[in-house]
């Protein structure tokens, strides 16, 4: 019967590992058995041997014994997977740059750092964009193509920057949204996700996920260092992945800021259309139509303009 139950879950079990495997949590432990086992190595050269012995009598134990053996291992992988994700969203926070109050000067002093630097970009790309392209050499245009992708990623105005790189790679595509449609993304992109066609949420959803994935590997990173208590090598091996992970995650963040602009691009009137707003006329009041809305949106209005639009009024977006 034990037997039976085994084999009817082990289709399940076998997914559930395969996950598990490509998770950066199944990393973390098998991280930390390693550290432990170089411990334990150092001081007795037979551990090898007893790792083998308990494989051999773990085949002897009864099914259900062995079970436990493999279910054990996967639902701490699980767990700690479960706790990953909680983490994932003030880490990430954090990494943006919204920290507590007393950590507000630091925040400042690195904010003005990063706006010096960007400064001193702008003028140089100006410089290069004040120049035609066979002007150019090819050292030039390639410290063009470096100085326009770094110019994307940190707010035009000051005020709104960040003390750390992620946080001005998405702050920016935010910015913006905000300077070219008056529509405020933190408001309106919960509303716009719910209208927005199936290929779209897909590509959100990739490049999202793609980003929180940098994000755990940079936290199980971090933790990796714990295992430092076994051996030393856990110290470097940690940060190296912390800063790697870090490293990947502004491209990841460019990419998702990218998408969730392109959203706004081709489906912003979508948002309009179900909240029976009327469409604005040319790009110059999309701006102040594209504020009214948002402000309608997050705050409501008692106003009695504009006037509700019927679906069957709005133009056809044409062929």
């Amino acid at each position: 019967m034990i037997g039976d139950f085994w084999r009817g879950v082990g289709g399940r079990l076998a997914e559930r590992w395969v996950a598990a495997l490509f998770s950066p949590t199944f990393a973390f432990w098998v991280g930390g058995l390693l550290a432990w086992l170089a411990r334990s190595g150092a001081r007795d050269d037979g551990w090898t041997s007893r790792v083998l012995a308990f494989g051999r009598e773990l085949q002897g134990q009864p099914a259900i014994v062995q079970g436990i053996y493999v279910v054990a291992p996967l639902t701490l992988i699980v767990l700690s997977g479960l706790a990953l994700q909680q983490l994932v969203f003030p880490v990430l926070r954090a990494l943006e740059g919204y920290w507590p109050a007393p950590f507000t000067p630091l925040a400042n002093r690195l904010r003005a750092r990063l706006s010096r630097r960007s400064d001193v970009q702008t003028l140089r790309l100006r410089q290069l964009a004040a120049r035609s392209l066979p002007e150019l050499t090819a050292d030039e245009l390639a410290e063009r193509a470096r100085l326009e992708r770094r110019h994307r990623r940190i707010p035009a105005q000051r005020v709104q920057r960040m003390p750390t790189r992620l946080g001005n790679s998405l702050r920016a595509s935010e910015s913006r949204i905000r300077a070219r449609y008056g529509l405020d993304p933190i408001v309106c992109w919960p509303r716009l996700w719910l209208l927005l066609p199936e290929t779209a949420r897909q590509q959100t959803t990739a490049a999202y996920a793609s980003m929180l994935l940098t994000v755990q590997v940079f936290i199980c990173g971090v933790l990796f260092t714990v295992w430092t208590v076994w051996s030393w090598w856990a110290l470097p091996v940690g940060l190296l992945v912390a800063a790697a992970a870090y490293a990947r995650m502004l491209p990841a963040a460019s990419a998702l800021g990218d998408v969730v602009e392109s959203c706004f691009d081709v489906h912003r009137r979508l948002l309009y259309q179900a909240a029976h707003w009327p469409l604005p006329t040319n790009p110059r009041d999309e701006r102040t139509e594209g504020t009214r809305l948002t402000t309608y949106l997050h705050t409501s209005t008692r106003s009695p303009e504009p006037a509700f639009v019927q679906p069957a009024e709005f133009p056809s977006p044409g062929p």
